[in-house]
């Protein structure tokens, strides 16, 4: 048989988050039974099941053409240590700026891309936004607002907000706030409080001002934490989430329901805690959910799977071979939504090593790999609105780096992407010729090696011969021969089209 000249595929909404779940694949099925294809509508999720795509990625972004590589752009220089949350915050005055959490409780401020230290306060922190100002609750300690840098304060300072009502210290005080339709909301392990609608900071019940609370109706265990939602508020425990739906009764503002199938919730890291969406995106006891006023649904059970898992694999770019590493127990993990579009899903070992990411509107995965604490949706604080999503995408580290993710195809980038595994009939082997990738720049980092398995699963590397280079355009020549082969692509691509040559070779 002569060579076949085969366009690959480079549009797959979904890739195996370990490689060795994938299986042989094959460019003719002939009697291939693994699924029907005519069962498999459009947007089936298997439709591309058994052909080959790719396997592997990180630091690498779906896009509407295929696939790109991306990089990291430092927003904010590191120069302190234990960093374990940023958010932020911003007055009645429009004056915005980040405030970062270490480990031993310590507060700074960023100003001028430069952390500067604010003072030491002891407790898990969380934030509220009510009438234009920012408060700041230290579990224990107490609540605070932040003043902008002046004359005497250049780094700015926490001014003290009593919140009457409140328990602070002892049985029953208070754990964290929110905030929902101009209420403070206040939660305890089993009670919320709102604030009265005059005041945010007075929790005194009354009829008169509509500030109240009490026990949640529904909830099965202890309060985990209170998540603005557009309706209200969603309650989590650690059972099961319940849903406080605005009334527009300033007497009775919110109405408790129990959220049907919603699983616990561990820490509020689980929970998207930045969507504006009419539904939240939680890691639960029962995996990973979208949770709406009225249901809990089940999502990206793959993702779930991968993540509840104790397997984390990792490709090193060095000597081209997968490491796996089996874990005693379950992979730390964290979920936010950045800019409404990008689902990010942090995990690692002790710490946040890499993150899959789902692009919410192509309903398609890229993966990520940069030691982490949180991902948050970055805003340049002395700049207007940042209308590009892409632009948003942003990992703290732990020594106060910030990075955002860059979708520049000039960017730098040690992007990492396997395609395979490539066959084109079951019985015969096959010759790889020439491989011709387009939009990889002539003057960019990258390289390609060559994986080829002649029992269709345990593979060697080899390095193709670059035999022409012109504009964004890369041939290679092969004379390798295997049941498969996979492409690993290294460094800088922004790929929409891959192009193969090759001939069908003997049996085997």
């Amino acid at each position: 048989m002569g060579q076949v000249t085969y366009r690959g595929n480079l549009s797959a909404k979904s890739f195996p988050f370990l490689s060795e779940n994938f299986g042989r694949s094959v460019i003719v099925r002939q009697y291939d039974n693994n699924f029907s294809r005519d069962l498999a509508p459009g947007e089936d999720s298997d439709r591309d099941l058994g052909i080959p795509q790719f396997y592997y990625a990180h630091n690498v972004m779906p896009k509407a053409e295929g696939l790109q590589s991306v990089g990291f752009t430092q927003a904010i220089t590191g120069t302190i240590a234990n960093v374990v949350q940023i958010e932020l915050i911003r007055n009645s005055l429009g004056s915005k700026v980040y405030l970062a959490i270490t480990s031993d409780n310590k507060i700074y401020s960023d100003i001028g891309g430069t952390w500067r230290y604010l003072i030491t306060l002891v407790g898990a922190v969380t934030f509220a936004y009510v009438s234009g100002v920012n408060y700041i609750y230290v579990a224990g300690v107490g609540c605070y607002t932040y003043d902008p840098p002046s004359g005497l304060y250049p780094y700015g300072q926490l001014l003290p907000v009593v919140l009457t009502g409140i328990t602070i210290v002892g049985p029953g005080a208070a754990l964290g706030i929110c905030s929902s339709y101009d209420y403070m909301i206040v939660w305890s392990g089993s009670t919320t409080a709102w604030s009265s609608t005059i005041d945010p900071t007075d929790f005194t019940p009354s009829l008169v001002t509509g500030a109240g609370g009490g026990s949640v109706a529904g909830a099965k265990g202890t309060i985990v934490a209170c998540v603005s939602h557009v309706l209200g508020f969603i309650v989590y425990t650690d059972s099961n989430a319940v849903a406080a739906l605005y009334s527009g009764n300033s007497r009775y503002p919110f109405n408790f329901r129990e959220i049907v199938s919603s699983g616990g919730l561990a820490s509020i890291n689980m929970v998207a805690v930045d969507a504006a969406t009419g539904s939240h995106y939680a890691y639960t006891t029962s995996g990973l959910q979208l949770i709406s006023t009225s249901q809990a649904q089940i999502v990206y059970p793959d993702a779930t799977d991968f993540i509840a898992g104790k397997l984390l694999e990792d490709f090193n770019e060095t000597t081209n071979q997968f490491i796996s590493t089996i874990l005693s127990t379950t992979m730390q993990k964290r979920v936010n939504v950045i800019s409404e579009r990008y689902l990010v899903i942090s995990y690692g070992i002790t710490e946040f090593t890499h993150a899959i990411i789902f692009d919410l509107a192509q309903k398609r995965w890229g993966k990520v790999k940069i030691d982490h604490t949180s991902t948050f949706e970055f805003e340049i604080a002395a700049m207007g609105v940042t209308e590009i999503p892409k632009q948003s995408i942003a990992f703290l580290q732990s020594n106060g780096s910030v990075q955002v993710v860059n979708f520049d195809t000039n960017a730098e980038s040690n992007g990492v992407l396997i395609l395979g595994k490539f066959q084109f009939v079951r019985a015969r082997l096959l010759g790889m010729d020439t491989i011709d990738l387009e939009d990889v720049k002539e003057s960019g980092s990258f390289s390609l090696v060559l994986q080829s398995a002649l029992d269709g699963k345990n593979f060697t590397n080899s390095t193709p011969t670059l035999i022409y280079s012109s504009g964004k355009l890369r041939r290679y020549g092969s004379d390798k021969v295997g049941i498969n082969h996979s492409l690993v692509c290294k460094g800088q691509f922004n790929l929409n089209t891959f192009v193969l040559v090759f001939h069908v070779h003997g049996k085997y």
